[in-house]
This record gives C-alpha cells, structure tokens and sequence, in this order.
C-alpha cells in the first residue's frame, strides 16, 4: 500500500466513499467470490463511472491484504482522510447556535469510536473532535464500523483536548461531560452550540477534561449488578437526548 492512501474496506464503507466523492479513491480490489453480489455490482458500477482502476483478486489475497478483516469481498485504496484544524472548524461553524459536535477523550477501542461516528453522524453532530495522542484515530478498522459516515462528518485533530475545550467556551460553546457521577440527562436542558464529551472505555473522561466541562452528565440506570454501558453505546444514547432537546424540540 502507498504510504500517501488510506486502505478502506467493507461494502458500505467503499460504497460511501465512491457516492459522496469527497475523496479520490485510486483503485478497488474485488474478490472473485462476489462475482455477481447485487451490492458489490453496485461498487463496480460506481467505480467504473468515476475511472476507478478495479483490480479482480481471490479471497486468500484479499485477507491477506485487510490482515484477516471482514472486507467482504471489497477493498479500496483512496486519499486520507482530510483532518481540520480548530480553528477551521469554529469559523465553519461560526452563527449556526444549534450546532453538536463530539470529543473522544483516550479512546482506544475501534469499534467503539466507528459506532460513535456512525451515531453522531446519523443524529445530526457536525464535528468530531480527535486528541492527537493516546487516541485510536481513523484506521481502516474504525472507517469499515463507521459504515462510511466519515465521509459525511468534520473530523478535527488537536495537540491538547482541554486546551481545544477552552477554546470552543471562549467562542460560545457549552461542554457537557459523559460520567456515571454526573447529573442524570433526563433533568438536562442543554444550551447551544454544545459539546459532548466521551471518555475511554476503562476510566471515562480524565478529571482534567471534566474540570473544563460546564456541566458533567449521565444515563440513569437500573441497578442489577452491570457496572456501567460501553462507550458507543453511552455516547449514542446522549448523542439523542441531546439532539431531541436541541436540534428537533
């Protein structure tokens, strides 16, 4: 693989990012066992139309290519994904006060963070906010989960989380924090434009980070012995409570 391409695979990840065109994909991998699949058809149309190379493999080659992943039957290479800086994303913003974006605060886990772009994606967040370190980033695994919603989000890398959080309260954000100690969201009336902000899967949001939010939310939950929901599932289900009260009341 070239080290200037992104490798994607997974048919609606793929599918995705032949549709929306915001980034060049170069050339498409096809296994020879999905000859005839009605979706796989569909990637090779969209491929052909937009002068994709398509390259016809076997399955062993295409494993081997994706380390064993659940490619189904597609892979293709295309340009990276464009991260924005801060302050690109605020100006971008700048007059919209029902805007919702995220931050993921140390998460590893690529499932998760796919699941959570997908969520936000699908209800109404603009902008995700990624820590430069100790942060899984977008890897091919986070993008097949995602489904292809990275093509369809703002997508902002910064040095420091906490910084990034003060700057976005000096231009009028509200940051919200996601911890099992904070105030049950069924009492929350948010204020807009707002954050949410997603902890790791292990430890939640650093105290650091939580010293930077205006309020420290949570999910009430019936007390049967489970700890606690995993990150995607949490963040999903505040990502709509926050959208019912903002974007669609």
């Amino acid at each position: 693989m070239s080290e200037n391409l992104d490798m994607i695979y997974g048919i609606h990840s793929v599918q995705e990012a032949l549709r929306s065109k915001k980034r060049n994909v170069t050339q498409l991998f096809v296994s020879d066992s999905k000859a005839g699949h009605r979706a796989v058809e569909e990637i090779i149309r969209l491929a052909k139309r937009a002068n994709v190379k398509i390259d016809r493999i076997d399955n062993k080659t295409l494993d081997r290519l994706t380390r064993n992943a659940n490619h189904q039957g597609v892979m293709a290479k295309i340009q990276p994904v464009k991260l924005m800086k801060l302050s690109n994303a605020i100006y971008e913003a700048d007059g919209r006060k029902n805007e919702l974006w995220l931050a993921v605060d140390e998460m590893t886990d690529p499932q998760n963070l796919g699941a959570i772009i997908r969520s936000a994606a699908c209800l109404g967040f603009s902008t995700i906010i990624l820590p430069q370190r100790r942060t899984v980033g977008i890897t091919p695994a986070v993008y097949k989960v995602a489904c292809g919603a990275i093509e369809n989000i703002n997508l902002v890398e910064v040095a420091n989380l906490s910084a990034a959080l003060n700057d976005l309260k000096e231009e009028g954000f509200w940051i919200y924090g996601a911890d099992m100690a904070g105030k049950p969201i069924t009492k929350m009336d948010y204020a807009s434009p707002a954050v949410l902000v997603i902890g790791s899967e292990g430890f939640g949001i650093r105290e650091k980070t939580a010293e930077n939010c205006d309020e420290v939310i949570s999910i009430p939950q019936k007390q049967n012995g489970i700890d606690s929901l995993n990150a995607s599932a949490a963040a999903s289900i505040i990502m709509y409570d926050m959208a019912a009260k903002i974007l669609w009341k």
